[in-house]
């Protein structure tokens, strides 16, 4: 991110992020404060570096797995995935939104030796945020390049953990804004009303934490206005930087 300001020629942006995105925000905010004076994160919040690896802290029983420990063996999900790409992406942008019925519950937890698609809600009909065309857009995309390069996200967690572990304890210290849906999965995750919670000890400059209410994961397609509505206010609060 802090490459992509220098090709554009910018001193300092507001860096905004969902799911994933959101971890690179909160993080480039984190790192990075001279480049991006202030943050908005959507659906996954700021969470401070654990004492222990991501992937030994998540969710397992001697049956049902954590999705992201599914995802941990390569070849395993590609060819879940890649089998019926349209098919999956229709189950899996539906299954965790607001209009399912467990708002993505269902797929969180995957039975060891079963699939992560199996248990998930399939739309009659899509929802109006998301089209037919939408579909084919990403259906041709990840038939074009695979689901590997996404999934390798999970693979790298640990990776992650270990670089950081220099900034353990560290602040985010310039003005932020999160906003989830509160029918979205990642925050049914365990531990994560604490973290919510106490948000203000980790950013010092949170100046709202905003559920949406019936709104599941894609908070940006599923309520664009309300999105948009409440990070023009955020921006319109900050300092003007000429």
């Amino acid at each position: 991110m802090v490459g992509l300001l220098d090709a554009l020629e910018a001193p300092s942006s507001v860096i905004v992020g969902h799911d994933w995105g959101a971890v690179v925000a909160w993080h480039a905010a984190l790192l990075r404060p001279d480049r991006f004076h202030a943050v908005i994160g959507l659906s996954v919040p700021f969470r401070p570096r654990a004492n222990a690896r991501p992937t030994s802290l998540m969710p397992r029983t001697a049956e049902p797995q954590f999705y992201q420990l599914y995802f941990q063996q390569p070849g395993i999900a590609e060819a879940e995935l890649e089998r019926d790409p349209r098919a999956a992406l229709r189950a899996m942008l539906y299954a965790v939104s607001g209009d399912a019925s467990d708002g993505g519950a269902g797929i969180a937890m995957v039975p060891r030796g079963g699939s992560l698609l199996q248990a998930a809600e399939v739309p009659a009909s899509l929802p109006h945020w998301l089209s037919e065309s939408d579909i084919d857009f990403y259906a041709g995309e990840f038939q074009r390049a695979g689901f590997a390069g996404g999934l390798s996200w999970y693979r790298n967690i640990d990776r992650n953990w270990e670089l950081m572990a220099p900034f353990a304890g560290a602040r985010i210290k310039v003005p932020a804004l999160y906003m989830a849906g509160d029918r979205d999965l990642v925050v049914a995750f365990p531990g994560m009303d604490q973290l919510l919670a106490n948000l203000r000890n980790f950013i010092p400059q949170i100046r709202d934490t905003l559920m949406l209410p019936g709104c599941g994961h894609w908070t940006q397609q599923e309520r664009p206005d309300e999105v948009n509505a409440a990070m023009i206010e955020f921006l319109r609060s900050l300092p003007n930087r000429g």
